[in-house]
This record gives C-alpha cells, structure tokens and sequence, in this order.
C-alpha cells in the first residue's frame, strides 16, 4: 500500500522534490549535477553526499553543483542523470521500508509518443524495490505505481481554471539553463508549437556579473541572484549603486527583448495567448514581463512556489489520480 507520493522535476539545473504525506505537502532541492566516488578527491567537494545503488557497480557524488557532470544541453532527460538524480531524490526523502507512488516530468518529444513515454518511465523509475545507501546509511523503498506528465505542464494541476475552451496558453517555464514553452489549445499540447531553448537565467546572471566588473563593481557568483532581485548592488559607493541600477536593468531588458523574439518566432499567433510563466528564473524577470504583457502573464504567488509549480503540480495530480484509482475498486 502507497504511503507517501512523490514528484520528481529534474531540472536542467536544479531537481526538485515535493513528497505529500498525510495532506502534508514537503519541499526539497539539489543541483541536478553528479561525480562518481572513484574519481579523484571528490570527498573533499562541499555538500555532496555518497550514493549508491544496490547491484550497481557505480558509486555516486551528488547534491553540489560543483561536481562535474551536469545536465546541460549534451544530456537528454532519459539519461543517467536524471534517474540518478530522481532515485537519489526519493532515497533521502523516504524512511526505509517506504511504500511510494512516483511522478515525473517528460520531454514532450517523449511523451508525445505512447511507447517513448513508457519507455522513459521505465528506464528511469523503476517499478521495484531500490536498495540503497546515502553516506553509507542503507535504506530501501518500493516504487508501486508511477506515472509521468509532460514537462513544465504541473502547473495546469495547480490551477485548472486555465484551462477553458476559451482559454489557449503558453507555458513559458524558465529555469537555471534553459527555457521550455508549451502551448495548449483548448486543453491539448500542441507539441509542434513546444520546444527547449538555451534562455536559462545562468545566462542572464553571468552577463550581469560580466558588465558589472565591466564597469569595476565588483561582485561574487554568488552575490548575482540577490543583485538581479533587488536591481542594483549594495556598494558603499553611491555612484556605483546607481550605476549597478542602470546596467542590471539594460541587462534584464535586453534578456527579456531575447525571451520575447523566441516566443513571436514560436508562436504565430502569440498575441492571442494567455502567458502563464513558471520557474525561478521567470519569477526574477516577474517586474520586467509584467511590464512587457500586462494582464496577459500570470505568475506564481512568491519564488519558491515558482520554482516548485511542476513538482507540486505532479504530486497533487497523482493524488488525485490515487484516489479515482481508490474509489473505482
């Protein structure tokens, strides 16, 4: 028996993980990167932990960014990555002897056809017992039911009211390195009007990073987000703080002005949809695209519920699915 739900979205950049339990809803998060323990002194690597799979020869690093491989534009969604990031995510969520029903999100080229979506379900949660270790503590837990969703679309679950036979939408979902639009028409994914662009806000941090030491404000990696979030830099230098103001907002203007060019050139017919923007990056850039669309852009209520809209999307959905389930028996 299925004692706790779970959702999956495995980023680009980041994984995220909501696990319901008992109508209480969880959160948890870790780059999408990993290393294998045999490497070199990957010990040393700040917050990564040790994770291994039972019947696998492979002894994972992960849960830091700075481990070496990422999920970038070289990796698809049914590679090593993301069931690595998936299964490490429910392992260190669970407590062992956990019964579990699983969602996760699919490339829309996958899941556009029947037998590539079973397909990546199967390659990527498996539907058996997961013996494993986290930092050398064993746990186990049981994949009963699973089920997958179309990438970026968790959203619709949060808000069902967006979909009306009036209503057609653009899903714009901008996360960490990239961005995926999604268009629905009368509650249908048109998928030849859906695809994945390299319009991630790592892009936007690094070219504000770059024009700020352009102009001698100095500013740590990790100083960026908080930079872009308030407009300007903290600096005891009036002078500076001012001009941080007027080179972050040209930065965001321009990066906006790119968002925009992809979406015309995606959509026909973009002056007719109602734009609902997800993702950590979209709720950043929420100033400048409310500017730009108006009341035609809808976002989530604050950044964390931004960055967690698909996964909490997914985990309310298949609850919802378990109980119909329930209730027909």
């Amino acid at each position: 028996m299925v004692n706790k739900i779970i959702a999956a979205d495995c980023g680009k950049s980041t994984t995220k993980i909501c696990l319901l339990q008992d109508g209480i809803l969880q959160k948890d998060s870790f780059p999408t990167a990993y290393g294998y323990a045999t490497e070199g002194r990957m010990d040393l690597i700040d917050k990564a932990h040790t994770f291994s799979i039972e019947g696998s020869k492979k002894a994972y690093r992960i849960g830091s960014d700075a481990l070496p491989i990422k999920a970038d534009d070289s990796y698809s969604k049914d590679s090593e990555i993301t069931k690595i990031c998936a299964l490490y995510g429910i392992a260190k969520n669970v407590t062992p002897g956990d019964t579990v029903a699983v969602a996760i999100g699919c490339p829309l080229t996958s899941y556009m056809d029947q037998d590539a979506r079973t397909q990546y379900c199967k390659n990527v949660l498996p539907k058996e017992t997961i013996r494993c270790s986290i930092d050398g503590k064993p746990t186990q837990f049981t994949i009963e039911k699973r089920i997958v969703f179309a990438e970026s679309t968790g959203i619709l679950s949060l808000h069902p009211e967006l979909i009306t036979a009036e209503n057609d939408i653009g899903i714009i979902d901008i996360g960490g390195l990239n961005m995926n639009v999604t268009v629905l028409g009368h509650g249908t994914i048109l998928d030849e009007m859906s695809h994945t662009t390299g319009n991630g806000g790592r892009r936007l941090s690094a070219q504000v990073k770059t024009l700020l030491r352009d102009h001698e404000i100095e500013i740590e990696e990790a100083q960026v987000l908080g930079a872009i979030k308030r407009g300007r830099v903290n600096c005891h230098d009036d002078a500076k703080s001012a001009l941080s103001e007027t080179i972050i907002a040209s930065a965001v203007n321009n990066f906006v002005d790119r968002i925009d060019d992809v979406l015309h050139q995606t959509w026909r017919n973009f002056d007719t949809l109602t734009l609902c923007f997800i993702g950590g990056t979209s709720y950043l850039l929420k100033d400048a695209l409310t500017e730009r669309y108006g009341k035609f852009a809808i976002f989530e209520n604050d950044f964390e519920q931004s960055r967690f809209a698909n996964a909490e999307g997914f985990v309310w959905h298949l609850k919802d699915e378990l109980e119909k389930q329930a209730q027909q028996k």
